[in-house]
Protein backbone atom coordinates (compact mmCIF):
# COMPACT_ATOMS: atom_id res chain seq x y z
CA UNK A 1 0.00 0.00 0.00
CA UNK A 2 0.96 3.64 -0.39
CA UNK A 3 0.18 4.11 3.30
CA UNK A 4 -0.77 1.67 6.03
CA UNK A 5 -0.19 -1.89 7.16
CA UNK A 6 0.78 -4.83 5.00
CA UNK A 7 -1.49 -7.88 4.90
CA UNK A 8 0.24 -11.13 3.92
CA UNK A 9 -1.19 -14.63 3.42
CA UNK A 10 0.70 -17.91 3.65
CA UNK A 11 0.40 -21.69 3.96
CA UNK A 12 2.22 -23.68 6.62
CA UNK A 13 3.68 -27.17 5.95
CA UNK A 14 0.35 -28.73 7.01
CA UNK A 15 -1.55 -26.62 4.42
CA UNK A 16 -3.19 -24.46 7.09
CA UNK A 17 -3.82 -20.90 5.84
CA UNK A 18 -2.53 -17.95 7.86
CA UNK A 19 -2.30 -14.18 7.61
CA UNK A 20 0.15 -11.66 9.07
CA UNK A 21 -0.25 -7.94 9.70
CA UNK A 22 3.04 -6.13 9.08
CA UNK A 23 4.85 -9.47 9.32
CA UNK A 24 3.90 -9.89 12.98
CA UNK A 25 2.82 -13.21 14.52
CA UNK A 26 0.66 -15.24 12.15
CA UNK A 27 -3.01 -16.06 12.82
CA UNK A 28 -5.38 -18.47 11.03
CA UNK A 29 -6.94 -16.79 8.01
CA UNK A 30 -10.40 -17.62 9.37
CA UNK A 31 -9.67 -15.19 12.23
CA UNK A 32 -9.69 -12.21 9.85
CA UNK A 33 -12.89 -13.55 8.26
CA UNK A 34 -14.51 -13.66 11.71
CA UNK A 35 -13.22 -10.12 12.33
CA UNK A 36 -15.01 -8.76 9.23
CA UNK A 37 -18.29 -10.33 10.37
CA UNK A 38 -18.36 -13.85 8.97
CA UNK A 39 -19.46 -16.86 11.02
CA UNK A 40 -18.59 -20.51 10.36
CA UNK A 41 -21.61 -21.16 8.16
CA UNK A 42 -20.95 -18.07 6.05
CA UNK A 43 -17.28 -18.93 5.62
CA UNK A 44 -18.16 -22.41 4.39
CA UNK A 45 -20.98 -21.27 2.08
CA UNK A 46 -18.80 -18.48 0.62
CA UNK A 47 -15.92 -20.73 -0.38
CA UNK A 48 -17.58 -24.09 -1.03
CA UNK A 49 -20.63 -25.68 -2.61
CA UNK A 50 -22.61 -28.28 -0.68
CA UNK A 51 -24.74 -31.37 -1.25
CA UNK A 52 -27.72 -32.60 0.75
CA UNK A 53 -27.92 -36.22 1.91
CA UNK A 54 -31.19 -37.70 3.21
CA UNK A 55 -31.21 -40.95 5.18
CA UNK A 56 -33.31 -43.80 3.77
CA UNK A 57 -34.23 -45.96 6.76
CA UNK A 58 -35.42 -48.81 4.55
CA UNK A 59 -32.16 -49.15 2.63
CA UNK A 60 -29.98 -47.85 5.47
CA UNK A 61 -28.24 -45.63 2.95
CA UNK A 62 -28.26 -41.93 2.08
CA UNK A 63 -29.95 -40.40 -0.96
CA UNK A 64 -28.36 -37.49 -2.78
CA UNK A 65 -28.90 -35.75 -6.12
CA UNK A 66 -26.97 -37.20 -9.05
CA UNK A 67 -24.99 -34.40 -10.71
CA UNK A 68 -23.14 -35.27 -13.93
CA UNK A 69 -21.20 -31.98 -13.79
CA UNK A 70 -19.29 -33.36 -10.80
CA UNK A 71 -17.63 -35.85 -13.12
CA UNK A 72 -16.14 -33.48 -15.69
CA UNK A 73 -12.86 -34.77 -14.35
CA UNK A 74 -13.09 -38.58 -14.77
CA UNK A 75 -12.81 -40.66 -11.61
CA UNK A 76 -12.47 -44.31 -10.67
CA UNK A 77 -15.40 -45.21 -8.42
CA UNK A 78 -14.52 -46.18 -4.86
CA UNK A 79 -18.05 -47.57 -4.34
CA UNK A 80 -20.84 -49.03 -6.47
CA UNK A 81 -23.02 -46.44 -8.24
CA UNK A 82 -26.66 -47.25 -7.39
CA UNK A 83 -29.84 -45.56 -8.62
CA UNK A 84 -31.93 -44.62 -5.57
CA UNK A 85 -35.24 -45.04 -7.40
CA UNK A 86 -34.93 -48.75 -8.16
CA UNK A 87 -31.76 -49.88 -6.34
CA UNK A 88 -30.26 -50.72 -9.74
CA UNK A 89 -26.48 -50.92 -9.85
CA UNK A 90 -25.32 -48.61 -12.63
CA UNK A 91 -21.57 -49.14 -12.25
CA UNK A 92 -19.32 -51.27 -10.09
CA UNK A 93 -16.66 -50.16 -7.67
CA UNK A 94 -13.48 -49.56 -9.68
CA UNK A 95 -15.31 -48.58 -12.89
CA UNK A 96 -14.49 -45.24 -14.49
CA UNK A 97 -17.13 -42.50 -14.50
CA UNK A 98 -16.94 -39.32 -16.57
CA UNK A 99 -19.34 -36.55 -17.57
CA UNK A 100 -20.53 -38.26 -20.78
CA UNK A 101 -21.39 -41.53 -19.02
CA UNK A 102 -22.98 -39.70 -16.07
CA UNK A 103 -25.06 -37.54 -18.41
CA UNK A 104 -26.39 -40.65 -20.17
CA UNK A 105 -27.55 -42.05 -16.82
CA UNK A 106 -29.21 -38.70 -16.10
CA UNK A 107 -30.98 -38.69 -19.47
CA UNK A 108 -32.27 -42.21 -18.78
CA UNK A 109 -33.88 -41.02 -15.55
CA UNK A 110 -31.32 -41.30 -12.75
CA UNK A 111 -32.12 -38.38 -10.45
CA UNK A 112 -30.74 -39.61 -7.13
CA UNK A 113 -28.14 -42.16 -6.09
CA UNK A 114 -27.66 -44.15 -2.90
CA UNK A 115 -24.61 -43.44 -0.78
CA UNK A 116 -23.43 -45.74 2.01
CA UNK A 117 -22.35 -44.66 5.49
CA UNK A 118 -18.78 -45.53 4.55
CA UNK A 119 -18.82 -43.02 1.68
CA UNK A 120 -19.73 -40.17 4.04
CA UNK A 121 -16.90 -40.79 6.50
CA UNK A 122 -14.25 -38.09 6.14
CA UNK A 123 -16.58 -35.58 4.47
CA UNK A 124 -17.08 -32.19 6.13
CA UNK A 125 -20.35 -30.90 7.54
CA UNK A 126 -21.43 -27.53 6.13
CA UNK A 127 -23.59 -26.81 9.18
CA UNK A 128 -23.73 -27.45 12.90
CA UNK A 129 -25.68 -30.67 13.50
CA UNK A 130 -27.73 -30.99 16.68
CA UNK A 131 -30.09 -33.66 17.96
CA UNK A 132 -33.71 -32.99 18.86
CA UNK A 133 -32.62 -31.83 22.33
CA UNK A 134 -30.44 -29.17 20.64
CA UNK A 135 -27.30 -30.97 21.83
CA UNK A 136 -24.42 -30.61 19.40
CA UNK A 137 -23.12 -33.72 17.65
CA UNK A 138 -21.04 -32.27 14.81
CA UNK A 139 -19.60 -28.76 14.46
CA UNK A 140 -19.83 -26.87 11.18
CA UNK A 141 -16.62 -27.52 9.26
CA UNK A 142 -15.82 -30.73 11.15
CA UNK A 143 -15.40 -34.02 9.36
CA UNK A 144 -17.84 -36.89 9.70
CA UNK A 145 -16.43 -39.84 11.65
CA UNK A 146 -17.81 -43.36 11.88
CA UNK A 147 -18.64 -42.73 15.53
CA UNK A 148 -20.58 -39.49 15.08
CA UNK A 149 -22.34 -40.82 11.96
CA UNK A 150 -23.68 -43.76 13.98
CA UNK A 151 -24.78 -41.31 16.66
CA UNK A 152 -26.56 -39.13 14.09
CA UNK A 153 -28.54 -42.12 12.86
CA UNK A 154 -29.35 -43.22 16.43
CA UNK A 155 -30.53 -39.69 17.23
CA UNK A 156 -32.79 -39.77 14.16
CA UNK A 157 -30.92 -37.04 12.27
CA UNK A 158 -32.02 -37.80 8.72
CA UNK A 159 -30.65 -34.88 6.70
CA UNK A 160 -27.04 -33.74 6.28
CA UNK A 161 -25.54 -30.87 4.31
CA UNK A 162 -21.97 -31.77 3.40
CA UNK A 163 -19.20 -29.80 1.71
CA UNK A 164 -18.02 -30.60 -1.80
CA UNK A 165 -14.25 -31.06 -1.85
CA UNK A 166 -12.34 -31.06 -5.13
CA UNK A 167 -8.70 -31.94 -4.38
CA UNK A 168 -7.52 -30.03 -7.46
CA UNK A 169 -9.61 -26.84 -7.48
CA UNK A 170 -11.20 -26.62 -4.03
CA UNK A 171 -9.23 -28.50 -1.39
CA UNK A 172 -10.08 -28.75 2.32
CA UNK A 173 -7.49 -26.13 3.35
CA UNK A 174 -9.97 -23.58 4.68
CA UNK A 175 -11.95 -26.25 6.53
CA UNK A 176 -8.79 -27.54 8.18
CA UNK A 177 -7.91 -23.94 9.07
CA UNK A 178 -11.35 -23.53 10.68
CA UNK A 179 -10.69 -26.61 12.80
CA UNK A 180 -7.34 -25.18 13.94
CA UNK A 181 -8.71 -21.72 14.78
CA UNK A 182 -9.42 -21.34 18.50
CA UNK A 183 -11.53 -18.25 17.74
CA UNK A 184 -15.22 -18.87 17.11
CA UNK A 185 -16.74 -15.42 16.54
CA UNK A 186 -16.06 -11.76 15.76
CA UNK A 187 -15.20 -10.66 19.31
CA UNK A 188 -12.75 -13.54 19.79
CA UNK A 189 -11.05 -12.64 16.51
CA UNK A 190 -10.83 -8.92 17.24
CA UNK A 191 -9.33 -9.66 20.66
CA UNK A 192 -6.68 -11.93 19.16
CA UNK A 193 -5.72 -9.40 16.49
CA UNK A 194 -5.53 -6.60 19.07
CA UNK A 195 -3.21 -8.62 21.31
CA UNK A 196 -0.76 -8.97 18.44
CA UNK A 197 -0.92 -5.31 17.46
CA UNK A 198 -0.90 -3.89 21.00
CA UNK A 199 0.67 -6.55 23.25
CA UNK A 200 0.27 -5.88 26.95
CA UNK A 201 -2.22 -3.03 26.52
CA UNK A 202 -5.62 -3.01 28.25
CA UNK A 203 -8.30 -4.48 26.04
CA UNK A 204 -11.93 -3.56 25.40
CA UNK A 205 -13.89 -4.86 22.44
CA UNK A 206 -14.74 -1.34 21.22
CA UNK A 207 -11.08 -0.36 21.13
CA UNK A 208 -10.12 -3.65 19.48
CA UNK A 209 -12.69 -3.11 16.74
CA UNK A 210 -11.59 0.48 16.14
CA UNK A 211 -7.93 -0.54 15.88
CA UNK A 212 -8.82 -3.28 13.38
CA UNK A 213 -10.99 -0.98 11.24
CA UNK A 214 -8.21 1.61 11.15
CA UNK A 215 -5.82 -0.95 9.68
CA UNK A 216 -7.41 -1.34 6.25
CA UNK A 217 -10.83 0.29 6.21
CA UNK A 218 -10.05 3.92 7.14
CA UNK A 219 -8.88 6.16 4.27
CA UNK A 220 -7.00 8.38 6.73
CA UNK A 221 -4.89 5.42 7.88
CA UNK A 222 -4.73 3.23 4.78
CA UNK A 223 -4.15 4.05 1.12
CA UNK A 224 -3.83 1.28 -1.43
CA UNK A 225 -3.26 3.94 -4.16
CA UNK A 226 -4.96 3.80 -7.56
CA UNK A 227 -2.09 1.77 -8.98
CA UNK A 228 -2.36 -0.66 -6.07
CA UNK A 229 -6.11 -0.97 -6.65
CA UNK A 230 -5.48 -1.62 -10.36
CA UNK A 231 -3.01 -4.39 -9.55
CA UNK A 232 -5.32 -5.92 -6.92
CA UNK A 233 -8.31 -5.84 -9.28
CA UNK A 234 -6.26 -7.50 -12.01
CA UNK A 235 -4.81 -10.20 -9.76
CA UNK A 236 -8.09 -11.08 -8.03
CA UNK A 237 -10.42 -10.44 -11.00
CA UNK A 238 -12.28 -7.65 -9.18
CA UNK A 239 -14.14 -4.68 -10.62
CA UNK A 240 -13.75 -2.18 -7.76
CA UNK A 241 -13.42 1.50 -8.66
CA UNK A 242 -9.85 2.76 -8.89
CA UNK A 243 -10.94 5.46 -6.45
CA UNK A 244 -11.56 2.75 -3.84
CA UNK A 245 -8.17 2.78 -2.14
CA UNK A 246 -9.12 1.09 1.12
CA UNK A 247 -9.72 -2.63 1.43
CA UNK A 248 -13.18 -4.20 1.47
CA UNK A 249 -14.54 -7.55 2.63
CA UNK A 250 -14.67 -8.55 -1.04
CA UNK A 251 -10.92 -7.93 -1.39
CA UNK A 252 -10.10 -10.14 1.59
CA UNK A 253 -12.46 -12.94 0.54
CA UNK A 254 -11.13 -12.91 -3.03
Amino acid sequence: PGRGSWLDFEFDPKDILYFRIDRKKKLPITTILYAIGFNKDKIIKTFYTTDKFVYDKENKNWKTNFKPEKFKRPIKLKFDLIDAKNNKKLLNKGDKLNFIIANKFKEKGTQEILVSNQELIGKYSATEINNKKKENIVQAGSDISEENLEKLIQEDVTSLELVNIDPINKGPYLLETLKNDKNLNKNDALNDIYKILRPGEALTIDVAEEVFKNLYFNKDRYDLSEFGRLKLNSKLDLKSSLKSTILSSEDIVA
